[in-house]
Parts: structure tokens; C-alpha cells; sequence
């Protein structure tokens, strides 16, 4: 997303543009999530990726950062690869909805490499469920439905603050959530009564027809009512009508109950992103889930 929401708050991420000979790139430096991730980048020639990698490998060190990662179309793989990049994951369709983008990763320390397999739902454990469409439940008694906007910024930030110990970005605070609202992300929420009970998002990639469904959460006593899968659910129509083909997630690997939706809602899996970022109290193996409308 969303090149300027952090610039523009100040927030302790930082952008930065980088332009050397034959590349360049625009990166978010996360020193909460001690990672560099790549946005957008341009290489002259394939080659010039090594130049790139080393130079954000250096810039991460002198940081005390000890992961880069990036999107990158399925022609540059063997330039990344040679560059010393791992390919963690695939999105399908990510590019247009016609081209997958291929996610690479570098670590810079033996913990952040090791994976959290401890914490971790096994995968193989919902291909039972994955890409099987399962039948919505109702919502519960009470429960209504509707679009967030900023004058529900507030209560949406509390429910993110209840749920979360650590996020990767910072919901908590109404001011970004209000700014994000107003460049391509959709917030849809659960309400019983006046009380706000459940949330989620889409990050909408408009250039490229892609859309990240993140940001579930659920105020603990409402969890096991199905939440969730509602709210994907209206998100999902929403962006049908707005023609965006290609829906993606990176889910909690500790998170079954995620998963599980995610699976049960016609998702495929497709990788682990390793210690990929600063969430629920520490760091945490994410899991990437996709669907590819026609």
C-alpha cells in the first residue's frame, strides 16, 4: 500500500528512496518489525539486483535490522535468487490478475531465520478444507454489518489495542487508521449495539488489482460465531464489484482459527514467510493464502 501513510504522521517506520547506478528503489525501514521491505524497485539490467540487495544488506546491518524482503515478477527470479534471496512464498495473479509475484526474502541472523515451528498450526493439517468453499454461517442475534468511517476510528483502534499485544504497523492509534481510510483501505466491522466486536480490512493495490485481506480481529467473547468469515465474506463482494481478481492474505501461523477461514473460504496456500514480523507479543511465521478470481 500506501506509500505515504507513514510519511506523513511521522511514524517510527521511515521511507526512503534510493537511487544508485542501475537501480532504484522505494523501501520502508521497520526498526519495530527490524526488517526493510522493498515496495517498488527498478533494475536496469538483471544483474544490477545483487548491487541493490547488497546495498540494503549494508544499510540494514548499520540499522541492526536483520531481514529484507520484496515482491518480485517471476522473470526476475534467478537475478534475486543469485542475489542471495530465498523464495519464501507466491502470490497468483498478483501482477494485473494474470502474472504471479514471486516473495523473496534475506536474513541477516540465525534467529531471524529460524523458524517459530513451535508456535505453528501445520499447514498440511487444513489442506483438508483448502480451496473447498465451506457454507457461511448466519450472524449471530444482534450482530450488524457495516463499512468503518473515520468518526469509528476511535472504537476500531481500542478493539485493535484489545486484541493485539504487538502489531505490525500501528492500528492502535485512530489518526493512521483515518489516513488509511482515505487511500485504498476498506474497513469493514461487527457491531452489537453501540459495542464494535469485530473488524477487518483490504488493502487495495489499485494499479495492480490486488487486494491484502488483513487486520481480523475479534473482542474475545465474540470469538467461535463465525465473525471472521462474515466479514471476509462482505469484503470479498465488495471487491468483486470494484474488478479486483487477485485476494491475498499473510495470516498468523499460530492463528488456526484464521487459517482455517481463509481455507474454508476458497483459499490456496501458497508458502511461510519466517519470522516475518512483530506480532501478537513477539515474532511470528506468516502464512500466505490466495484466490484468483476469473
Amino acid at each position: 500500500m500506501a506509500v505515504n501513510l507513514i510519511e506523513e504522521k511521522k511514524w517510527a517506520d521511515q521511507w526512503e528512496d534510493l537511487k544508485e547506478p542501475g537501480f532504484s528503489c522505494r523501501i520502508l525501514i521497520s526498526p519495530y518489525n527490524l526488517r526493510i521491505t522493498v515496495y517498488e524497485f527498478l533494475l536496469s539490467k538483471e544483474h544490477h539486483a545483487r548491487a541493490m540487495i547488497h546495498t540494503l544488506e549494508e544499510k540494514a546491518v548499520a540499522l541492526g535490522l536483520d531481514k529484507i524482503w520484496l515482491k518480485s515478477p517471476v522473470k526476475l527470479n534467478r537475478a534475486f535468487t543469485n542475489a542471495g534471496m530465498i523464495q519464501e512464498a507466491t502470490v497468483p495473479g498478483y501482477f494485473l490478475g494474470r502474472e504471479p509475484a514471486l516473495i523473496f526474502s534475506k536474513y541477516l541472523s540465525v534467529n531471524r531465520q529460524t523458524p517459530s515451528q513451535a508456535k505453528r498450526v501445520k499447514p498440511s493439517e487444513l489442506f483438508s478444507v483448502s480451496g473447498n468453499v465451506r457454507k457461511k454461517r448466519d450472524l449471530p442475534g444482534g450482530i450488524q454489518l457495516k463499512w468503518c468511517r473515520e468518526e469509528d476510528c476511535r472504537k476500531l483502534a481500542g478493539l485493535y489495542r484489545s486484541v493485539f499485544p504487538t502489531y505490525p504497523f500501528p492500528l492502535f492509534d485512530p489518526a493512521y487508521l483515518e489516513y488509511s481510510m482515505r487511500h485504498h483501505v476498506l474497513y469493514i466491522s461487527a457491531w452489537f449495539g453501540e459495542e464494535l466486536v469485530a473488524a477487518a480490512s483490504a488493502e487495495i493495490d489499485i494499479r495492480m488489482k490486488n487486494a491484502e485481506m488483513t487486520d481480523f480481529a475479534t473482542a474475545p467473547r465474540w470469538r467461535g460465531h463465525g465473525l471472521a468469515g462474515c466479514l471476509l465474506e462482505q469484503l470479498e463482494n465488495r471487491l468483486r464489484q470494484e474488478a479486483i481478481p487477485c485476494l491475498y492474505t499473510i495470516s498468523r501461523s499460530s492463528s488456526t482459527g484464521m487459517n482455517r477461514v481463509f481455507a474454508g473460504a476458497g483459499y490456496l496456500f501458497y508458502g511461510v514467510l519466517v519470522n516475518n514480523c512483530n506480532i501478537g507479543g513477539g515474532f511470528e511465521d506468516m502464512y500466505v493464502w490466495a484466490k484468483v478470481s476469473s
